[in-house]
């Protein structure tokens, strides 16, 4: 049985960029990144654990915590409310830039766009705030961490250690040349133990040669999903984690002024996910990082190995992807 990880990266943007913002009412965004409210419907948080609850299917909602400290925690309550109630798990997920709008002593002051490019100290300091603002908002059972951007360094695992958390899924091999600092770890396909943290990377296939795609539903088909899925079980992976975003199945979230609508090609792709996965149970289990033990998912050795997807299954995304724009 092959553990899926669901994953949902749950987090708001001001619409400026520059940092510190100069204002503490984000209530559109809260609406557009958060909710996905658009004039036919809601196609966010709320929208996606309706859909999940009906295949009963289980996902993770790494939940930024930071803007809590600039806007208020009665946002960050009713999110972590919403995804509990319906039984789903909330876990922590952090976004530095906030740091530069909140006036604590025990943080830095200077927003940075990565976890990483803080020091030890810093980022144990950094996730002991954001966790104790997701606990005074009613999340409990608090063991997994996201970086934002998988912004993650081995700094970030001792951090996590220092603060209780047993799991991170920071890790993406495709952002190791980028903001993913962790290229002295190498590839991780499936979990490792490393600095006392258990390691859960970011699934991801090979989509033409020498390139590789991580499994994110906004970046991949349905095709190339259900395919590497399908290789990772006949292969006995203890592990696959697939990649959302709360304002993910919605269009122009980062935009002010109402223009925001649904994403009928991703909803579409998040639909049929969650249909493979119920139909296919003695293969899949979707599955909670608050409801697992390391020794779950470690003892296998890793491997270099991972799916090749076919060429025409590239060029059909391609096509897709072009053809979504207009939808």
């Amino acid at each position: 049985m092959l553990n899926v990880f669901l994953t949902v990266d749950t987090e708001v943007w001001p619409f400026s960029t520059d940092w510190p913002v100069k204002r503490t009412d984000f209530s559109e965004e809260i609406n557009n990144y958060l909710y996905g409210v658009t004039s036919v419907g809601s196609f966010g948080v709320p929208y996606q654990v309706a859909r999940l609850n009906k295949y009963g299917l289980k996902a993770t909602y790494f939940v930024e915590a930071l803007f809590a400290s600039v806007c208020g925690r009665a946002p960050l309550s009713n999110l972590v409310s919403l995804i509990k109630s319906n039984g789903q798990d909330a876990q922590l997920h952090i976004h530095t830039e906030w740091l530069g709008n909140i006036r604590d002593p025990g943080l830095p002051r200077q927003p940075r766009r990565n976890i990483q490019q803080y020091s030890e100290v810093e980022q144990t300091a950094i996730i002991a705030a954001a966790l104790s603002n997701l606990r005074a908002c009613g999340a409990t059972n608090l063991v997994a961490f996201r970086a934002g951007n998988f912004g993650a360094n081995p700094d970030t695992l001792r951090a996590l250690r220092n603060n209780g958390i047993l799991f991170d899924s920071s890790h993406n091999t495709c952002y190791l040349s980028t903001t993913c600092d962790m290229s002295s770890l190498g590839w991780l396909v499936q979990p490792r133990m490393i600095e006392g943290v258990t390691e859960i990377p970011i699934s991801f296939f090979s989509d033409y040669p020498n390139h590789f795609r991580h499994a994110q539903l906004g970046a991949c088909s349905f095709a190339e999903l259900r395919e590497a899925l399908l290789w990772a079980w006949r292969a006995s992976w203890r592990s696959f984690v697939i990649v959302l975003h709360s304002y993910e199945l919605v269009r122009n979230h980062f935009r002010p002024g109402g223009n925001i609508a649904p994403n009928r090609m991703v909803i579409s792709r998040f639909e049929k996910l969650c249909q493979f996965l119920d139909r296919h149970r003695d293969k899949f289990r979707t599955t909670l990082f608050s409801e697992i033990e390391p020794a779950m998912l470690l003892g296998q050795e890793d491997s270099v190995d991972y799916f090749r997807s076919s060429l025409h299954r590239t060029a059909y995304r391609y096509g897709e992807q072009l053809l979504g724009k207009f939808l």
